[in-house]
């Protein structure tokens, strides 16, 4: 049993491979902007002369399953006699990938998990009455420890492409908890209501200590640090230009270019940041060649190999 939060074991609670999710990038770099707001950029790994989109992306649709359900519910779909990767799959329905969020919860998912190493708490499916109804607040609500401290991790994601637009919608969601304890406790009630089932795999001392700490009113709370990790998947306007010359060393330039231009990408987040030198926050940054072409090929492989269509 816990007595603090820091003291449970939030490690057994992930999903995510880290080993195996870092194996998809050839560029990670960091830049620390200050002590609690860090900047970190990747890129995939290259196949034929190209960036492994098609991949990454079946990379992504192997993890839908643990996404979008806990373990009990996988149990229950299974004695039903169903199929919950087919269950899952419906998650990620008919809707124009081109305004759709949820491929990009689903990747920063796999960032927080795999790069914070602090496990999701709440499956976004058990709030969902629709396949056209997505829930209104953050993207993914974590809990760990970072640097041996109880963390509470409020999530955003953004794919767009333009990157100053992209930064702005980003800032733009986190400030609706950034120095609003107001918004912090809608969500959290919310959380209460929804928590993953995979959180009864620890004891049930810590279980009740964990619900404790999301009524932002008990002292529980006060032992989190609140960080707000965010996933921005941008357009990078000169990678086409130089994937498309087809060298031998396409990969090398590339990487080359997007290390040129982290500190003044990193610069321009940080001059877009709000007044508050006590905010964590940790970016996880991925320009590509064209976000709309990204978001398609993420349907389409999602669905079978079938393009989308509006009629």
């Amino acid at each position: 049993m816990a007595k603090k939060l820091n003291e449970i074991d939030w490690l057994k609670l992930l999903k995510v491979d880290k080993d195996i999710f870092f194996d998809w990038f050839n560029f990670k770099e960091e830049v620390v902007v200050s002590k609690g707001v860090k900047i970190k950029f990747y890129c995939l790994k290259y196949k034929e002369n190209q960036p492994d989109d098609e991949g990454f992306i079946s990379h992504l649709y192997q993890h839908v399953e643990k996404y979008v359900f806990d373990e009990k519910t996988v149990k229950e779909i299974k004695e039903d006699g169903d199929n919950p990767y087919l269950k899952a799959l419906s998650y990620f329905g008919d809707i124009d990938p081109l305004g759709d969020g949820r491929y990009g919860e689903l990747i920063l998912y796999l960032f927080v998990e795999a790069v914070l190493q602090t496990p999701m708490i709440v499956h976004k499916i058990a709030q969902t009455y629709n396949n056209n109804d997505q829930i209104k607040g953050s993207d993914g609500l974590f809990i760990g420890n970072i640097n041996n401290k109880a963390t509470l991790l409020i999530g955003e994601s953004k794919m767009r492409n333009n990157f100053h637009v992209c930064v702005g919608d980003v800032i733009k969601s986190l400030e609706r908890y950034i120095n609003k304890p107001e918004s912090i406790d809608r969500e959290l009630d919310v959380a209460k209501n929804h928590l993953s089932n995979d959180l009864k795999n620890l004891d049930v001392e810590d279980l009740d200590l964990i619900y404790q700490s999301l009524r932002t009113k008990q002292i529980e709370f006060q032992e989190y640090n609140i960080c707000y990790p965010a996933f921005l998947m941008y357009k990078e306007l000169k990678l086409s230009n130089l994937i498309a010359k087809n060298l031998p060393e396409t990969e090398g330039q590339v990487l080359k270019f997007i290390d040129s231009m982290k500190s003044r990408r990193s610069n321009y987040i940080k001059d877009s940041l709000p007044i508050n030198t006590n905010i964590t926050l940790e970016f996880f940054m991925m320009p590509v060649q064209d976000v709309n072409t990204f978001r398609m090929m993420c349907y389409k492989i999602f669905h079978n190999g079938k393009d989308f269509s509006k009629n």
